[in-house]
């Protein structure tokens, strides 16, 4: 074994060794399923921010749009910022009225707020979206293992598995969030500096530009309007209080912590995430070896200017980078999955009196269960940026409007117009991407979207007086938000 790759191995065992030391503590301080599943709602702002900006830099945010910035140029970094602003308003105007409502899941809420069934189509629509990300992080682990360090794409997929499904599964969302701030630090030093070095070593923005052709550094140079304006949309409302964000509200310790940590993390990934992207995929199409490395699979881009780029010390610092950027979200997602198997599923239709313990442990198994079952997925699966686009068209059509309905504008009156809304938004979305749209420009989040706000303003007078039947009725129709937070 060569030196280089000594130094690159020996960076990913150390890490893994670290993720691996980091669970088995964690798992001391977990006696009960709130220490599982809400890390006792004792989190401070700043580790909020942390983890929250940790598990938006996944392998999508990292490997897979790093090689949409290749293809298509800055446009790919521009829709990004979607996924940036969508955090702060979660955090500034959201995230307080959620951690004061003492919830568990986002399934929680929507009972609280429209019904049994509206709870019931919030749950499968987690569930599919838990699930394509599970899939889409554990690829992205995998891929990049493979390209840079030569592993078997199977090995480095069992691999890297293993060790986030243990950690998730022995030390549940307290050892998440402690593996999270390590990410963040690695994957903000990494990134960062690999973007300052590219720009610096490449001319500056004006030099790639003569090589890479301006339509790289068009919003629509490569990308039609629509397409740009449809992407941003889905990646504005796709990720917009899903379980792993809407998790790291109910484990702040107040609803201050919840507030400025998630719009913390928000404004700081805003400043940084969009640019270093742009910078690191336009690099690699401004280098001639990069582009013949990657030829037939861009999503090569990220681990061949790794490895081609840099010293072996520094890309073994890059490495660990990556493989954190696709841990965090991936770590995330399970410990999210399983508090739904856990409380909207078990106790809610299973088990209702479950003890203490049984909750853990169910927790616990769902945890070890959805990682063997999204390893084999990202096995079948490798495609990054088009599984998380997958979900991204499911969420946003069908969870968006009730979520602010809920929040913002919320009548009992209005419960079967949401409800109304959820299904134009979900069978308008399954029409369009399976039966309608083909390769149309427009987008199925964005035709979801609009559809069930449509149906949503119809079905509100058709509606308004009907009296609601027992799977439509709230659990507590006229809530506050002004409970101390337990």
């Amino acid at each position: 074994m060569t030196l280089d790759r000594i130094y690159e191995f020996g960076a990913l065992f150390a890490y893994l060794a670290v993720l691996l030391w980091i669970g088995l503590r964690s798992a001391r301080k977990v006696h009960s399923w709130v220490d599982y599943t809400l890390a006792g709602r004792n989190v401070s702002w700043v580790i909020v921010l942390a983890t929250t900006a940790a598990t938006m830099i996944g392998g999508g945010a990292s490997v897979g749009m790093t090689s949409r910035v290749y293809e298509v140029g800055i446009a790919a970094a521009f829709i990004t910022s979607g996924w940036h602003l969508q955090l702060i308003f979660t955090g500034l105007w959201v995230a307080p009225k959620l951690r004061k409502l003492n919830l568990v899941t986002v399934g929680d809420y929507f009972e609280l707020k429209f019904g049994k069934f509206a709870r019931l189509l919030a749950v499968i629509n987690s569930v599919i979206f838990l699930l394509a990300a599970i899939t889409a992080q554990l690829a992205a682990m995998a891929m990049i293992t493979h390209s840079i360090l030569g592993v078997p794409y199977w090995l480095a997929l069992l691999i890297g598995a293993s060790v986030t499904v243990f950690y998730s599964t022995v030390g549940g969302i307290r050892a998440v969030v402690q593996t999270d701030v390590l990410q963040f630090a690695i994957l903000v030093g990494g990134i960062g500096t690999a973007a300052a070095l590219l720009l610096s070593r490449n001319g500056g923005f004006e030099a790639m530009a003569a090589v890479v052709g301006s339509e790289h550094f068009s919003l629509t140079g490569h990308w039609s309007g629509m397409r740009v304006l449809s992407l941003f949309v889905a990646f504005l409302l796709g990720e917009m209080l899903v379980p792993p964000y809407a998790v790291r509200c109910f484990i702040a310790k107040d609803a201050a912590s919840a507030k400025w940590g998630v719009a913390g993390s928000g404004f700081f990934l805003l400043l940084f995430l969009p640019i270093a992207t742009f910078v690191v995929g336009a690099s690699a199409a401004f280098d001639p070896a990069i582009r013949q490395a990657v030829e037939g699979n861009v999503q090569l881009v990220y681990p061949a200017l790794v490895r081609t780029t840099f010293h072996p010390l520094f890309s073994g610092v890059m490495i660990a980078a990556l493989i954190a950027a696709a841990m965090s979200s991936a770590d995330s997602s399970l410990s999210s999955h399983a508090t739904v198997v856990m409380e909207d599923i078990y106790r809610r239709y299973i088990n209702p009196r479950a003890s203490p313990r049984s909750l853990l442990r169910v927790a616990r198994y769902t945890t070890l269960l959805t990682g063997i079952a999204g390893t084999i997925s990202a096995f079948l699966f490798t495609n990054i940026a088009d599984i998380l686009e997958f979900a991204y068209d499911f969420w946003a059509p069908t969870m968006i409007l009730p979520f602010m309905v809920g929040l913002f504008w919320y009548r009992e009156n209005r419960v079967y117009a949401v409800v109304a809304a959820m299904l134009g938004g979900l069978v308008s979305t399954v029409v369009w991407r399976f039966f309608v749209g083909g390769h149309s420009d427009i987008g199925p989040a964005l035709i979801g979207t609009a559809m069930s706000v449509a149906v949503f303003f119809v079905a509100l007078p058709l509606t308004r007086g009907l009296p609601l039947g027992r799977l439509f009725q709230p659990k507590d129709p006229y809530a506050e938000f002004d409970g101390e937070p337990s």
